[in-house]
């Protein structure tokens, strides 16, 4: 009885796809964890930054009633309007 070599090829190749498809299915898997893990990172600097933006609008409303706040203001670069002046260019 002649032997049928396809046989054994076919089951290599079977065997060759289901393991590049169980790695693919992994790396997939980590990447979908990782990506909503930074989605939600980004998520969490976006709203720590409004919370920022919304203090900060506050403080320099708070300026406008109560002056003795500006230097902290402009320690941090809030109140442009009282900062240092600019040096002067260089005249020649």
């Amino acid at each position: 009885m002649k032997k049928n070599s396809l046989i054994p090829a076919l089951t290599g190749v079977l065997l060759i796809m289901t393991v590049f498809l169980a790695v693919a299915t992994y790396a997939s898997i980590q990447f979908s964890r990782k990506s909503r893990r930074i989605q939600s990172d980004a998520s969490d600097m976006n709203n720590r930054k409004l919370v920022m933006d919304l203090l900060a609008k506050e403080a320099y409303a708070y300026s406008q009633t109560n002056p003795s706040i500006n230097p902290i203001l402009i320690s941090v670069g809030l109140n442009p309007a009282q900062a240092a002046p600019a040096a002067k260019p260089p005249t020649r």
